[in-house]
């Protein structure tokens, strides 16, 4: 042993008792990973380890690995409670007490003010089987119009970006695209502390060959700092960089015109609308200079295979829709729509997200059906035995009337002035 070196010990992981390993899915990000709790011989939650599923291939980050913890935290809700008027104590009642209860009162509610007094809000945490649940309660049973979830309030500009540019809400891309990619433009996206195991994908596939990764963020974050290039633009000037990027290509003829041509309609519209974006105007706007904006683009266009991704810098902007357009232009152009390694894929905040965007009945009806379209609606009513329709004719699903009604109208509007779509 060298002079004043201490000898390392194997680390030791203490033994927890776990009798009994139960299958479930993280919690907390987006990516969902397939993990196992440990109970103990009481039954009680003890520890935490990853599964060796598609999505995490075993591997669990900092907050999966303690996510057993949850279960002792303080405050957390055991039993129904109830009270009988607003500011009385709390007092616990069993679960037969409380759904009926519940039930009784939305009856009553509907009774005297009409179906849409109540209002049902859901979050991205369900799983699928369970949003889907979820939807046909509130739809066909309840038949309230007033519905919405993670799907139209965080998600909601990817959700009406995909649907401008592709006519469904289905991204085209998976993680599996990080092992065939030959570039990465990140927007407002931090995968290091956001999601560390898709992070780990991306790094997993750079340790196999290198390929730039470009970050767009206003701060320097994580991502930022290990990225190739870094553009800290202007907040809020997104669009202006990427129909500018657009420029650049179809200027110096770096698009994939036999794409344009088999798949994307308005191109001749959207190509006009982005010779305004040129690179020494926009660099005047988004503080990212022309001669980087111009390399930056040849760098995608050139790669073989390009995909972008993006997290909430995007969505959570006032013209987030419009961002996520953007984005799909950029794909279109270049043709890295539909090809491994090629694609726009946006990184949502909640473990399943998708599953109440595909399932839930929120914004669209299941395996992307869209409320506003009649035929969708007859189908899934006839399915669900209930009246599609406007109708006082009773549904077999309940003791009154349910129909289908759109929440909001469809949506034609296509980004820019008129932007390719799929």
């Amino acid at each position: 042993m060298l002079f004043g070196r201490k000898k390392k010990l194997p680390v030791k992981i203490a033994d927890k008792g776990v009798v009994e390993w139960r299958y479930t899915t993280c919690g907390y990000c987006s990516v969902g990973c397939s993990l196992e709790v440990g109970l103990n011989a009481e039954g009680r939650p003890v520890t935490t380890r990853g599964v060796n599923a598609p999505v995490n291939r075993g591997k669990l980050c900092i907050k999966g690995l303690t996510e057993a913890g949850v279960f002792a935290a303080r405050g957390r809700g055991e039993r129904p409670l109830m009270r009988g008027r607003r500011f009385e104590p709390w007092r616990p009642v069993d679960w037969d007490t409380a759904l009926d209860h519940v039930a009784e009162r939305f009856k009553d509610i509907q009774a005297r003010y009409g179906r849409d007094a109540l209002a049902i809000i859901s979050t991205g945490q369900l799983m699928t089987e369970e949003f889907y649940l979820l939807g046909k309660l509130v739809r066909g049973v309840i038949g309230s119009n007033n519905y919405d979830g993670n799907t139209t309030l965080c998600m909601s500009s990817a959700v009406s970006g995909y649907k401008r540019s592709f006519g469904s809400d289905g991204p085209p891309g998976c993680y599996d695209d990080f092992e065939h990619t030959e570039c990465l433009l990140a927007i407002g996206s931090n995968l290091p502390e956001q999601h560390p195991i898709i992070y780990w994908r991306l790094k997993e596939a750079l340790e196999k060959r290198r390929f730039p990764v470009i970050v767009v963020d206003p701060r320097v974050t994580m991502f930022a700092q290990f990225a190739d290039i870094h553009l800290p633009i202007t907040p809020g000037t997104d669009v202006v960089l990427l129909n500018s990027l657009c420029h650049v290509i179809l200027e110096e003829g770096l698009e994939d015109r036999g794409y344009i041509e088999r798949h994307c309609t308005g191109f001749d519209a959207f190509a006009e609308t982005v010779k305004a974006y040129d690179p020494t105007s926009a660099a005047k706007i988004c503080g990212i200079d022309e001669d980087t904006i111009r390399n930056v683009a040849r760098l995608y266009a050139r790669a073989r295979a390009a995909m972008t991704i993006w997290t909430m810098g995007i969505n959570q902007s006032t013209h987030g829709s419009d961002g996520v357009c953007a984005i799909n232009n950029l794909n279109l152009i270049t043709g890295n729509i539909g090809k491994p390694g090629g694609t726009s894929l946006s990184i949502t905040g909640q473990c399943n997200a998708m599953g109440t965007r595909e399932w839930s009945s929120c914004s669209g009806l299941p395996g992307y059906r869209q409320l506003e379209n009649p035929k969708h609606r007859e189908e899934v009513a006839r399915f669900w035995g209930i009246d599609p329709s406007n109708s006082s004719r009773r549904s077999a699903a309940c003791s009154r009337p349910t129909s289908f009604r759109p929440s909001r109208p469809g949506r034609s509007r296509r980004c820019g002035s008129s932007p390719p779509t799929r």
